[in-house]
């Protein structure tokens, strides 16, 4: 029997952890630094890190990001990760077959989002449906996807979760791993917050974007050299009883030279429309988010992150914001409304980069320690993350699986 300790609960994490426990061989012991929660709560659970010039945007809850983002299953990097001798297509077959990923029927399109499609027509743009883990019998259009789906109709790793307990893993939650135990450039195990140690013949780390370099750091290992993220901002204006926050968000995207942009609501924007339109409500408001893909130039430390907005990064947002605005005004938002959210760093990636940490079975050059999240990724994408991160920390949990 093989004892593999998995740090994270998230969704690269759990998705590792459902694939491995298909071994009976293996005993898995997942570590998670925050409690189990339903679903529907998810939005309790944010914790963005805002001492720095972008706010970033993280979760600390079984089940991580999953639980907040709004379903988005767009493939990425699938041509760029074959460059490293990695093949995801397999588990990209596998996802979508078994998450039913598809855009939503026209019947849970929205208002809001068919005018925008046929604002962007009329100025020769293309908008695409979005294709969604959401399923549309249990959807009750609700607008609460990044809030934590109240219906259970959007997927998340909590069902990732349910699989490997009931194959026999074992969760321990509140508990967070601050150091890794090597000996003779072998992995051994892990030391937590609470004193506890506990031994390993495997530990995968998954612990995100900003966790995950700092634990191989402990280990000797220089990650964090490199780190990425989704700079994005949410940009609307006032149109009376748009009632948009009630729609499936990002149901609707428009891909462009290195900017994307989808419907999208904020409870930041409120205020900003207020200054316009005193009497207005969140049910007066029609918006997009304009997100681009990031470079790497960020930092992890051990005490420190360092991210912020280049000339690059500004530059892209306001080409994607002036494309946005025309749009939201040929629907008919109020010109003088419009505005924009501050810049925020959404999905935190590419601190542990193939090439540079792992090699194309995900393992570090400390034997038998692995990472198995989005720092792996060797660049920002520019589109959701999730399909792209499920699919390698699946191939690496039936890889483990199959040598274990």
């Amino acid at each position: 029997m093989k004892d593999v300790i998995i740090i994270g609960a998230g969704t690269g994490g759990l998705s590792v952890a459902r694939e491995l426990s298909k071994n009976d061989n293996v005993n898995i012991t997942i570590i998670e630094k925050g409690p189990l929660a339903d679903a529907e709560d998810g939005y309790k659970f944010y914790d963005p890190w805002d001492k720095n010039e972008m706010e970033l945007i993280k979760t600390t809850v079984v089940g991580g990001s999953s639980l907040v983002i709004a379903g988005n299953f767009i493939p990425s990097l699938v041509g760029e990760l074959k460059e490293y001798d990695i093949d995801i297509e397999p588990q990209i077959a596998q996802l979508k077959e078994e998450l039913n990923i598809q855009p939503m029927p026209e019947s849970h399109t929205g208002k809001i989002n068919n005018l925008l499609e046929k604002a962007a027509k009329e100025l020769g743009l293309e908008m695409n449906p979005t294709p969604k883990a959401i399923n549309p019998q249990k959807c009750k259009q609700c607008g609460r996807c990044a809030w934590g789906c109240p219906h259970g109709a959007k997927w998340s790793s909590l069902e990732d979760l349910k699989v490997a307990l009931d194959n026999g893993a074992t969760l321990l939650t509140n508990e967070a791993a601050i150091k890794l135990i090597i000996e003779e450039d072998k992995v051994k195990g892990v030391v937590t917050d609470k004193g506890n140690t506990y031994t390993a013949d495997v530990v995968v780390v998954a612990a995100g974007g900003m966790i995950t370099p700092k634990l191989l750091r402990t280990a000797g290992i220089k990650a964090g050299e490199t780190f990425a993220v989704d700079p994005f901002v949410t940009i609307g204006g006032y149109y009376k009883g748009a009632c948009q926050d009630h729609e499936i968000q990002m149901n609707k995207y428009l891909k462009l030279p290195h900017i994307l942009i989808a419907s999208h609501t904020s409870q930041y924007l409120l205020p900003k429309i207020q200054e316009t339109h005193p009497d207005a409500t969140a049910d007066d408001i029609i918006s997009f988010m304009v997100k681009v893909p990031d470079n790497l130039k960020g930092k992890v430390y051990a005490n420190e992150v360092v991210k912020g907005i280049d000339f690059d990064d500004a530059s892209l947002i306001a080409r994607g914001c002036g494309i946005a605005s025309a749009i939201l005004v040929q629907v008919g938002a109020d010109i003088e409304s419009i505005s924009s959210t501050h810049v925020r760093g959404a999905h935190l990636l590419s601190s542990a980069r193939i090439g540079d940490i792992v090699d194309n079975n995900l393992e570090t050059e400390i034997k038998n320690l692995y990472v198995g999240d989005g720092c792996v990724l060797p660049e920002a994408p520019g589109l959701p993350p999730i399909y792209t991160i499920l699919a390698l920390s699946r191939r690496l949990g039936q890889h483990l699986a199959e040598i274990l």
